[in-house]
C-alpha cells in the first residue's frame, strides 16, 4: 500500500529524472504545498503538486495498512483538484506556475480521476500516476 510520503518520493524522484530541482517536500504531518519543484534553466514557473496515498500514514488510525474505500478516494481527488484550483489561483495562471496532481496507480483513483479529467485538462494540471513499484506516469498537457 502506497502511503502519501511514497506518493511524494517517488514523483519528487521522477521530476529529478527530468531536470527539477525540489525546492520543498512535505511530510504528511505538515501542511502545504506537497512538492514545489523548479525545472533547471525555467525558475521563474515553478511545479506544485498535492499528493495523495491509498492508506492512512498515521500509525494506528483505523484506515493504516488498509486501503482507502470508494467514497475516501473520492474525497481525497475531489480534494487535491480542489488544492490544484487554489494553487492556480494563487499563482496567477499557468504562465505564473505549473500544478498537478499525484495518485497511486490503481483503479479507484483513475475511476475518480476520470470524472473530473476534462476538467483537469482544461485547468492544465498534470497528473501523476505512482504504480507500485514506485515508477511514474506522468499524464500532462504541457511538457513536464
Amino acid at each position: 500500500m502506497l502511503k502519501e510520503e511514497d506518493i511524494i518520493e517517488a514523483v519528487c524522484t521522477e521530476l529529478r529524472r527530468r531536470g527539477y530541482a525540489i525546492e520543498q517536500k512535505l511530510t504528511t504531518k505538515q501542511q502545504g504545498d506537497d512538492v514545489i519543484a523548479v525545472k533547471l534553466g525555467h525558475p521563474k514557473q515553478p511545479l506544485f503538486v498535492e499528493a495523495k496515498g491509498e492508506t492512512s500514514s498515521r500509525t494506528g488510525s483505523k484506515r493504516y495498512g488498509k486501503p482507502f474505500d470508494s467514497a475516501q478516494v473520492r474525497v481525497h481527488v475531489a480534494e487535491a483538484l480542489y488544492k490544484a484550483a487554489e494553487v492556480l489561483s494563487r499563482t496567477g495562471s499557468t504562465n505564473d506556475a505549473r500544478v498537478g496532481i499525484a495518485f497511486p496507480d490503481n483503479d479507484l483513483h483513475r475511476r475518480f480521476e476520470k470524472a473530473g479529467h476534462a476538467v483537469i485538462i482544461k485547468l492544465g494540471i498534470a497528473v501523476f500516476w505512482v504504480r507500485q513499484d514506485k515508477s511514474v506516469e506522468v499524464q500532462s498537457p504541457w511538457e513536464v
